[in-house]
């Protein structure tokens, strides 16, 4: 990848909106699974205010970045939009930047997209979490 062209703030933001809703689907999923276990086990049909069970949920969203970053460095949503993680070393991205990133886009994202928004004001043309984790998001060109 000798061109690589930046990904911009809409591609970024629309595969966000697009891997919620797959995540919303997965955290469904195990939920229902989840709960048919506790009931299984307990006899109770809801699990009510469990930390264990929040924290459950937590690792199952980590767990989709991680895997998809560390497989291809595209998540569902990534692939829609045609964007990719890569580092911004020659090297493989490392677990320790992934994680970095998911704990930076929190901020990014929650002050109104300021974070995602800041690669066009910052002169490096990054947001906060590829700041952070030394990585960018790229675009890819239809072939």
């Amino acid at each position: 990848m000798q061109d690589q062209k930046r990904a911009h703030s809409h591609r970024i933001i629309g595969s966000a909106i697009y891997d919620g809703l797959v995540i919303l689907g997965l955290l469904m999923i195990v939920g229902f699974l989840a709960v048919g276990i506790h009931y299984w086990v307990t006899g109770a049909e809801t699990i009510e205010n469990s930390l264990a069970y929040q924290i459950f949920l937590l690792l199952v969203i980590i767990s989709y970045f991680l895997y998809f970053w560390r497989a291809s460095g595209q998540t569902v949503g990534m692939k829609a939009w045609r964007i990719k993680l890569v580092n911004l070393e020659p090297n493989p991205i490392k677990p320790s930047q992934m994680a970095l990133r998911l704990l930076m886009a929190i901020p990014a994202y929650s002050c109104l997209f300021l974070g995602v928004l800041w690669q066009y004001w910052g002169k490096s043309g990054l947001n906060w979490h590829d700041i952070a984790s030394k990585t960018k998001l790229i675009y890819l060109p239809k072939r």
